[in-house]
């Protein structure tokens, strides 16, 4: 929603491409305030019908749709696996921009004792003994190691990133974001 009211003040096309282990609903570009209002009642409204994640998809699907060359916003927590190359693909064709969406209980769990955690694409659970301090910093180093080595991956091909965090606010980070565009171009 931030991204199309950005998009009505720089009267921008904008369209919305929603995706699990599918193509799950397609907006083609089109600019216009009723436009805007069906996109954001599609955000808020969709009930998606996959539950895994395959980021390859919409890349793919962008590249085939989108023949002009398109600033293209990739919102995802970027957990899913082998997109690598098609995001390099993409990049080269189109101005992407990764918006990574972190949890932060995905970085630090407090010491409970035993709590199930589920994997919410595969429905896999696991017990986690949350105050056994050398699982949970295995699992902290982990988890900040991936992050780190997204970054280096995005800035190494040029595709800008966004971090939004869960517990934050959603606004703030885009705004840094394109007023350091803005100071750059």
């Amino acid at each position: 929603s931030i991204l199309a009211f950005a998009a009505i003040r720089n009267n921008d096309k904008i369209g919305l491409m929603i995706f699990s282990d599918k193509i799950e609903h397609y907006i083609p570009p089109k600019k216009g305030k009723a436009h805007i209002w069906n996109i954001i009642r599609t955000i808020l409204n969709f009930q998606p019908e996959g539950r895994c994640t395959n980021i390859n998809l919409p890349l793919e699907y962008l590249l085939k749709v989108q023949k002009r060359k398109c600033v293209a916003f990739l919102i995802s927590d970027f957990l899913a696996k082998d997109y690598e190359a098609n995001l390099k693909l993409t990049e080269q064709k189109h101005d992407l921009i990764a918006i990574s969406i972190t949890d932060p209980r995905e970085k630090y769990l407090p010491p409970i004792g035993y709590i199930h955690l589920q994997d919410a694409e595969s429905g896999e659970t696991l017990l986690v003994d949350t105050s056994d301090k050398e699982m949970i910093k295995q699992l902290t180093s982990h988890e900040q190691k991936r992050r780190e080595n997204l970054k280096k991956f995005f800035h190494s091909i040029g595709v800008d990133t966004i971090e939004i965090k869960t517990d934050g606010s959603l606004v703030e980070p885009i705004i840094r974001y394109f007023k350091m565009r803005e100071k750059r171009h």
